[in-house]
């Protein structure tokens, strides 16, 4: 099984950020309810599905704390993402119901998350200071944000934290070979980075 998206499934930019979606879910379920299994091209491809669904990031972590809970009522956890399907797509059908009579909520302030992340900024992020604040600049200017410079700032930096280490061959190790890729790794380590410090996001 090939972790690259399909022929025609969109632009090159759009399937950048698979992996980025898929890691989150299986990080979302350890962080959360602390289960781990063994990641198959099957769970890959249930993950990969959503994703090119473009369903919410919230709608499946609903359905995977519904699952989880039902599951420890009956002493039986998940033990593969096949598990959530159905509670998936329940949730997500009900979102889009939901979104279509849904009003409009009143808008605030998109940048507010940033503003208050800048003015109290972890002090493991000092060496990035300038960058974040010129990330978030040209994201309220509306430009296009290249944070690649910034992640391997990240990377480097962290390259040889014990926690982020151990954590990282934990992911790649419950991972079906043909999956172990670099770049599935680096996702890995750049949404551990990101969850840690609670930086808002550039996209």
């Amino acid at each position: 099984m090939s972790v690259e998206a399909p022929a025609g499934a969109g632009t090159t930019a759009a399937r950048g950020n698979d992996h980025d979606y898929i890691v989150r879910v299986i990080q979302y379920l350890d962080a959360r309810h602390h289960i781990r299994f063994f990641i198959t091209s099957k769970d890959f491809d249930v993950l990969y599905r959503w994703w090119e669904k473009g369903i919410p990031p919230a709608v499946i972590r609903e359905a995977v704390d519904r699952v989880v809970e039902r599951g420890r009522r009956r002493q039986r956890p998940p033990a593969r993402f096949s598990a959530f399907a159905y509670e998936v797509r329940k949730g997500y059908q009900s979102f889009l119901s939901l979104g279509a009579g849904a009003s409009r909520p009143e808008p605030q302030d998109p940048f507010a998350a940033a503003n208050r992340f800048l003015a109290v900024l972890p002090p493991e992020l000092e060496f990035v200071s300038a960058d974040l604040a010129s990330l978030f600049a040209a994201q309220r200017r509306g430009e296009a944000v290249d944070a690649a410079a910034l992640e391997e700032k990240l990377l480097e930096r962290f390259r040889d934290d014990g926690e982020l280490n151990a954590k990282a061959g934990w992911f790649l190790k419950n991972l079906a070979p043909a999956l172990r890729r670099p770049e599935i790794e680096r996702r890995y380590r750049l949404n551990y980075l990101w969850g840690k410090f609670g930086i808002p996001p550039l996209d």
